[in-house]
C-alpha cells in the first residue's frame, strides 16, 4: 500500500487510468483500477481505497449512478468520489459537483490534481476517523501540519487544532464556538456571511471541492496569504464543515521573485527540491530542452542529464546533503545537456542554492551554447576578409548600441524638463520606427556569418584550381561586379526577372553548382545571363567552372547583405539625428522628396520579410514630381503600411505599390490580397493602441502615428478601403506645398490627435 494512501480509479480508458497511476505514484500514493461496470468496482473496494476517482467518459455505465451505486455498498458510504472530467465540459463538471465531492480537470494538471486527492484522501481519513472516535480524530487534526478547522451550518467554529492555534494566534479554547469572523478580514465578512446563508438554504456552494487562495487575518490584526480547500459533510442531518489551510507566505514571496526573473529570460531556469524533483520551469526552458512545463514539473533532473553524468549527479546530491560540500554549485560550467528529442545539446549551467521554511532548493541557469559553439568554429575558419567585415560588424553594432543608450539618456533627461516634455509623444514613434531597420540590420548580420561560412569553402576549392593571369584577373573583374551591383543592382520587371533566375537555375543545375537555386537570384542581381555563365565557361573551362559560378553567386550575396545591413544602419543614424534636431529646434528639415525612392528604401530593409512568399508589384509614373516633406517620416508611414501588408498576408502574397500624380497632389497606394479588415474594427484601426497582432507582436501605434504624420504635418489625405482579398491604404501629399514646421503636430505628438 502507498503511504500516502490507496486510489481507486474507475475508467475504461486505460491510458486515463495509467497517467494518474503514474502521477499519484510520484507522491506514494497506490492506484488500483477497475474497468466501469459496478461488479467489478464493486470487487476493488477490497483493496480498502481511501479516495474513489470515476472517469465521466464511462462507456458502460453512467458514471454517476455508478458512484451512487458505489456509495451504498458498505465498505464504500463514507468515501468521498472524485470525478475526471473536461474543463470545457460544463453540464458534467456541475453534475459532479452534485453528486460527488470534488473534480480533477483534464487534461492533468500535476499540481492541481495531486492537490485535490491529498486533500480528499484527508477528508476520507477524518470521515472515517470521527466515527471511530473522536479520540482518533483528535490524533488526526494535531498530527496534521496545516491549520484545520470545522465549523457547523451557521459558520461556528466547532474544531481547531493546534496548527491552527500556531498560524492565526489564537489558542483552541478562545477559537472553539466563535464565528469565522475570527479568522476573516473585515472587507471579507459579509460576503462569508452571504455565501452561508445561501448554502444553508440550499443554495450553490461555489468554493467546496476546490483550493483557492484568500488573505487570513492573524489575532495581531496583521494579514496574511492562505490556501484553503474546503469540504462539508453531514452528521445525522446537520451540515458541517471543514477547511484545511495552509500559510503560503513564504510560497508566493517565492513565486513572485522568480516568477518576475525567469518568464522573461532567454536562459532556461530550472529549480528542483531537495530529492531533485522540479518544481519550477521557465518558456525558455521549454524551447531550448524541448519539454513542456506540464511534462517537466515532479520529474527527476535526470530528465535532462544524459545516462553517462546521473551517477555523478546523484553522488554530487547525496554529498552535498551530507556533508555540505559544494564542487558546482557558486559556479558556471560547461557540459551536455539532453533534449526531449534524445539529442545532447553543449549548455553552459550556472547552479545556485537557496532555502524556504527550512526546505532546500536549487536554481540552475542554462544556456544554449550550440550556437556560440558553432559561430566560434566558423570564425576560427574564416580568412582575413571576413575577419576584417566581421570588425565592421562589430564596430557598426557598437554604434548601434552607443545610439541606443544616446537615445535613452536624451528621453530620460528630457522627461525631467517639464518644458520638453513633448519629447516623451515623440519617442514611441522614434522607437517604433527604429525597430524594422535595427531587426533588418541585425538580421544582415546573421545571414552574413552564414554565407561567409558557405564563401571560405568556396574560396578554398578556388584557390586549389591554381587560375593565374587572365583567369584571376577575370576573378578581379567579377569581384568589382559584385560589389558594384550591391551598390547600384540591375533594373529589371518581375517578368523578366523570373524568367532571368529560371534560366539561371536551369544553367546552375546542368553544371551541378551547389545550391544553385540559392544562388540564381544573386546571378541574376549581377546582370549576368545565362549566356554571360557561357562565356565563363569559355574563359575557366567546364571543369573549373562550377566552383566559380558559386563563388561569384556567393559573392554576390554576400555584398547585397552588406548593402544591406549600411542602409538599415544608414537610416538609424538619420533617425537619430532627426530626434536631436527635433529636440533642439523643435522642427524635422524639408527636404524636395522622390516618394519612389523612399518605397524602395523601405523594400529594401523588409526585404527579409518580403523574401518568403511575398511578389513585389510597382506601379510608379516615370515623370513623378517631387514634393516637399519631412523624408524620414514619410518613410516611417511606407514602412508602416508595407509591413502591415505583410503581416496581413501571412507573410506570402502579392504586395501592389502605386506611385501617381493626381492633380495637385502625389498619390501612393499600399495594396495587399490579404483576408481583408473586418467592418466592426475599421473605425477603431486609427485609434491608439487598436492592434489586431498578437501580444507582443505590435504597439497599436503605426497606423495612428502614420496618419499623424500625413494628415497633420503634411496636410494630406489618408484613407483606407478594404474588402475579402484586397486592402488598400491611399495616401495623397500636396505637391509645391511645404509642410507647416510650427503648427504641424511632430510625429510623436500623438495627444494632438484628434479625439
Amino acid at each position: 500500500m502507498g503511504d500516502r494512501g490507496v486510489i481507486l480509479v474507475v475508467s475504461d480508458d486505460a491510458r486515463a487510468a495509467g497517467e494518474l497511476r503514474d502521477l499519484l505514484g510520484v507522491d506514494a500514493y497506490e492506484v488500483v483500477h477497475a474497468p466501469g461496470d459496478l461488479e467489478r468496482s464493486t470487487e476493488a473496494l477490497a483493496a480498502a481505497p481511501d479516495l474513489i476517482v470515476v472517469d465521466v467518459g464511462l462507456e458502460r455505465a453512467d458514471p454517476f449512478e455508478l458512484a451512487a451505486d458505489l456509495h451504498h455498498a458498505g465498505r464504500a458510504r463514507d468515501l468521498p468520489v472524485v470525478f475526471l472530467v473536461a474543463e470545457s465540459d460544463v453540464e458534467r463538471r456541475v453534475r459532479g459537483l452534485q453528486v460527488g465531492d470534488d473534480l480533477i480537470s483534464t487534461p492533468l494538471d500535476p499540481h492541481e490534481a495531486l492537490a485535490r486527492v491529498q486533500r480528499q484522501v484527508t477528508i476520507s481519513r477524518s470521515r472515517a476517523a470521527l466515527r471511530e472516535s473522536e479520540a482518533k480524530f483528535r490524533s488526526v487534526m494535531e498530527s496534521a501540519i496545516d491549520a484545520i478547522i470545522s465549523t457547523d451550518a451557521d459558520g461556528v467554529i466547532r474544531s481547531w487544532n493546534s496548527a491552527a492555534a500556531d498560524l492565526f494566534g489564537h489558542p483552541e479554547e478562545e477559537a472553539v464556538g466563535r464565528t469565522l469572523d475570527l479568522i476573516i478580514p473585515e472587507r471579507f465578512r459579509e460576503q462569508h456571511r452571504t455565501a452561508i446563508e445561501r448554502v444553508s438554504h440550499g443554495g450553490p456552494t461555489n468554493l467546496i471541492g476546490r483550493t483557492v487562495e484568500f488573505a487570513g487575518l492573524r489575532s495581531d490584526g496583521t494579514e496574511f496569504p492562505i490556501e484553503l480547500a474546503l469540504s462539508t459533510w453531514f452528521l445525522d442531518a446537520d451540515r458541517y464543515y471543514t477547511g484545511i489551510i495552509r500559510d503560503i507566505s513564504d510560497r508566493v514571496r517565492a513565486e513572485e521573485r522568480f516568477r518576475s526573473v525567469t518568464d522573461s529570460a532567454v536562459d532556461a531556469i530550472i529549480s528542483a527540491d531537495h530529492t531533485g524533483r522540479i518544481v519550477s520551469w521557465n518558456p525558455a526552458a521549454t524551447r531550448i530542452l524541448g519539454h513542456s512545463e506540464a511534462d517537466a514539473l515532479g520529474r527527476s533532473l535526470e530528465l535532462v542529464i544524459p545516462a553517462r553524468y546521473r551517477e555523478q549527479h546523484r553522488a554530487g546530491m547525496a554529498r552535498y546533503a551530507a556533508t555540505g560540500e559544494a564542487h558546482v554549485i557558486g559556479t558556471t560550467v560547461e557540459l551536455e545537456a539532453l533534449t526531449a528529442s534524445g539529442a545532447e545539446i553543449p549548455v553552459e549551467l550556472s547552479l545556485s542554492t537557496w532555502t524556504v521554511g527550512g526546505d532546500r532548493y536549487y536554481t540552475g541557469i542554462i544556456r544554449d551554447l550550440a550556437e556560440r559553439r558553432a559561430a566560434e568554429a566558423a570564425l576560427r575558419r574564416s580568412e582575413e576578409e571576413f575577419r576584417a567585415k566581421e570588425a565592421e560588424f562589430r564596430a557598426r553594432n557598437a554604434a548601434l548600441e552607443e545610439t541606443i543608450q544616446r537615445i535613452n539618456s536624451m528621453q530620460d533627461q528630457l522627461l525631467l524638463q517639464e518644458k520638453m516634455a513633448s519629447i516623451g509623444r515623440l519617442s514611441a514613434g522614434m522607437a517604433h520606427e527604429m525597430n524594422n531597420p535595427a531587426s533588418a540590420a541585425q538580421r544582415g548580420a546573421a545571414q552574413a556569418s552564414e554565407v561567409f561560412a558557405r564563401l571560405q569553402e568556396a574560396q578554398i576549392e578556388l584557390g586549389r584550381l591554381g587560375l593565374y593571369g587572365s583567369r584571376l584577373d577575370k576573378l578581379r573583374e567579377l569581384d568589382a561586379l559584385a560589389a558594384r551591383r550591391a551598390r547600384d543592382p540591375v533594373e529589371l520587371g518581375a517578368v523578366e526577372r523570373s524568367d532571368r533566375e529560371a534560366e539561371v537555375e536551369d544553367w546552375l543545375e546542368r553544371y551541378d553548382v551547389r545550391s544553385g537555386g540559392d544562388l540564381a537570384a544573386s546571378i541574376v542581381n549581377l546582370g549576368v545571363t545565362r549566356d554571360g555563365l557561357d562565356e565563363l565557361g569559355m574563359v575557366f573551362g567546364d571543369e573549373r567552372l562550377p566552383v566559380v559560378v558559386e563563388w561569384l553567386g556567393l559573392k554576390s550575396a554576400i555584398y547585397a547583405l552588406l548593402s544591406e545591413i549600411v542602409v538599415g544602419t544608414n537610416r538609424i543614424v538619420e533617425l537619430v539625428r532627426a530626434l536631436k534636431m527635433y529636440t533642439y529646434m523643435d522642427q524635422t528639415p524639408v527636404q524636395d522628396v522622390d516618394v519612389r525612392t523612399g518605397l524602395d528604401d523601405t523594400l529594401v530593409i523588409l526585404h527579409n520579410k518580403l523574401k518568403h512568399g511575398v511578389r513585389v508589384v510597382r506601379e510608379f509614373d516615370a515623370d513623378l514630381p517631387l514634393i516637399q516633406a519631412y523624408a524620414s517620416e514619410l518613410n516611417q508611414v511606407w514602412t508602416n503600411l508595407i509591413d502591415n501588408a505583410i503581416d496581413a498576408m501571412g507573410g506570402q502574397g502579392t504586395l501592389t505599390l502605386r506611385a501617381r500624380r493626381a492633380g495637385d497632389r502625389v498619390e501612393v497606394q499600399v495594396e495587399d490580397d490579404g483576408p481583408g479588415v473586418p467592418a466592426d474594427i475599421r473605425s477603431k484601426l486609427f485609434d491608439l493602441f487598436f492592434t489586431t497582432k498578437a501580444p507582443g507582436e505590435g504597439t497599436g501605434l503605426g497606423l495612428a502615428i502614420s496618419r499623424n504624420i500625413i494628415v497633420k504635418k503634411h496636410g494630406g489625405e489618408f484613407d483606407l478601403e478594404s474588402r475579402d482579398g484586397c486592402t488598400r491604404f491611399t495616401v495623397r501629399l500636396p505637391i509645391g506645398v511645404a509642410p507647416d514646421g510650427e503648427t504641424g503636430a511632430p510625429a510623436g505628438a500623438l495627444q494632438q490627435e484628434e479625439g
